[in-house]
């Protein structure tokens, strides 16, 4: 995957990200499922807006 620079703080981060926004509606087993997924194919930039409920916590 094509990598880029986050912003101005220098992160190296793929640019496909993970938009969390579904995770809300999963339960915490489905959620740890579906981020380590994710991880294990390259995704390691995570979008967790504070709008999306609690993506954050999960």
């Amino acid at each position: 995957m094509a990598q880029i620079i986050l912003g101005k703080t220098g992160l190296k981060v793929e640019k496909n990200g993970f938009g969390a926004l579904p995770i809300q509606r999963a339960s915490f087993d489905e959620t740890k499922e579906i981020v380590q997924k994710a991880y294990s194919n390259g995704i390691n930039f995570y979008d967790t807006a504070r709008a999306y409920t609690d993506s954050e916590e999960k």
